[in-house]
């Protein structure tokens, strides 16, 4: 259904450039070269919505945030498409009609996306039923790590001898004779997860039972955690092997594609963006004069220490009595300037020299204090795992929960964050830039 809103998108625009240019496309059937040229760019455009993860199921919690992601979509797979229309001299003629219906299909697959997902709301997915199955403590552990949503439904099932039970309920009859395995069935459940290990020799019946019954079989070893890793399965002779390794965020090729992102992002904006930040300078001098930045140590990535860059919007004595104090709203300690500074977000605008010097990066996990660093370590086991990559200017949590939380709200920023790890993708990071300067224009940001 996605692909074919999003071909209609593009065919409605496709008509409305034509209207516009008073262009007809269909010369382009005419010059030898161009048919092939056009076909080339659209499937490219296919396929990198596809290869992104467009047609499956989306990030997205809302329509506008659906959007968004459709705008960053659209954005990395008309590049290809812009270059050929520039580079290639056969589509010289029609290269304006071109690259407005490219830009028009941009808004009109953005448009046919947000009706869809507000469909969608309308009809919200069926909900999970869960089973769990094992020792009674480990029953009780899985469903916190599991990604569930406030309408799926647990059905907790200890067994307190597993292993016996299985080895009585085997003797006297067949695997559908289990007794966990008929509150399965009794209870509807679409899932089962299993927290210990099966005789190989049942596996083929319960593998029968299961999928007869529509109910996906899986096991969960609660002593393995994919933290700060993933995992691959694989058989060796008679064993399963399981094979650790890197998230993909960082690996050697993850680490240059967003540094060129960073970088082919942040000259540019550096230069456009002098004139507005050399203003801020000058306000900021006027109102409460000098230092204009503000410099503050932060924890970066492998732990490693920085000075993050801002542009002062505190008294200069802010904390000369009191120590580390964490931000809120409502600071009374901001000057007058630094109040609409920090309303709008630009106080943050010189982090793009960070990120220049490669101390930080467009998108990321927010840098916090080596004071707050400490304490949130002894409260989060998992905190860490924020300082496996460059901590960004905007990142996941950033566009999901307010600039300035309160410390009871750092697990839920962490979870966001490691989200963000665990699913990163260069188009993740194109629909966080989106969002936030989209936020930044309606100052909604901060």
């Amino acid at each position: 259904m996605l692909f074919g809103l999003d071909i209609a998108g593009a065919a409605a625009a496709v008509c409305v450039a034509q209207y516009i240019t008073h262009e007809n496309l269909a010369m382009l059937a005419a010059i030898p070269g161009a048919p092939q040229t056009v076909l080339f760019g659209a499937l490219f455009w296919i396929l990198l919505f596809e290869r992104i993860g467009m047609y499956r199921r989306s990030f997205s919690t809302s329509a506008r945030d659906e959007v968004y992601a459709s705008l960053a979509a659209s954005a990395l797979s008309m590049l290809p498409a812009l270059i050929l229309f520039f580079v290639d001299p056969i589509l010289f003629p029609l290269r304006h009609t071109l690259v407005l219906a490219l830009l028009l299909a941009a808004i009109g697959i953005s448009f046919m996306r947000y009706v869809a997902h507000s469909g969608r709301q309308r009809f919200p997915r069926t909900p999970r039923r869960i089973a769990i199955v094992g020792s009674p403590e480990r029953v009780s552990a899985v469903p916190g790590e599991l990604s569930l949503l406030p309408s799926d439904h647990v059905v907790r099932i200890p067994v307190e001898a597993f292993d016996d039970d299985i080895a009585a309920s085997l003797l006297e009859g067949e695997v559908a004779d289990i007794s966990w395995l008929k509150i399965v069935r009794e209870r509807n459940c679409d899932e089962l997860i299993v927290t210990e290990a099966l005789p190989a020799r049942m596996m083929p019946e319960l593998l029968r039972y299961t999928e007869g019954n529509g109910i996906t079989l899986a096991f969960a070893p609660v002593r393995i955690r994919p933290h700060a890793c993933d995992f691959t399965i694989r058989r060796d002779g008679g064993l399963a092997l399981l094979y650790p390794r890197s998230l993909v965020i960082c690996t050697p090729g993850a680490e240059a594609a967003r540094r060129l992102l960073d970088l082919a992002l942040t000259i540019p904006a550096l230069v456009l963006l002098a004139p507005l930040m050399g203003a801020v300078a000058l306000a900021v001098y006027l109102d409460s004069g000098g230092p204009i930045l503000y410099r503050q140590t932060r924890i970066g990535r492998r732990g490693k220490t920085f000075d993050i860059l801002k542009f002062r919007t505190m008294r200069v004595d802010a904390e000369s009595a009191s120590g580390p104090v964490w931000a809120t709203h409502g600071e009374s300690r901001t000057t007058r300037i630094g109040a609409k500074l920090r309303r709008f977000s630009l106080d943050e605008l010189p982090q793009l020299l960070n990120v220049l010097r490669g101390e930080m990066s467009l998108v990321g996990p927010r840098p916090e204090r080596p004071f707050y660093v400490e304490q949130f370590r002894k409260m989060l086991p998992r905190y860490d795992e924020r300082h496996l990559v460059r901590p960004g200017i905007t990142g996941w949590s950033h566009i999901h929960m307010e600039r300035n939380v309160d410390t009871s709200a750092i697990a839920e920023r962490l979870s966001y964050d490691l989200f963000y790890l665990e699913h990163w993708s260069i188009f993740m990071d194109m629909l966080i830039l989106c969002k936030t300067a989209a936020e930044f224009l309606f100052h909604s940001a901060a």
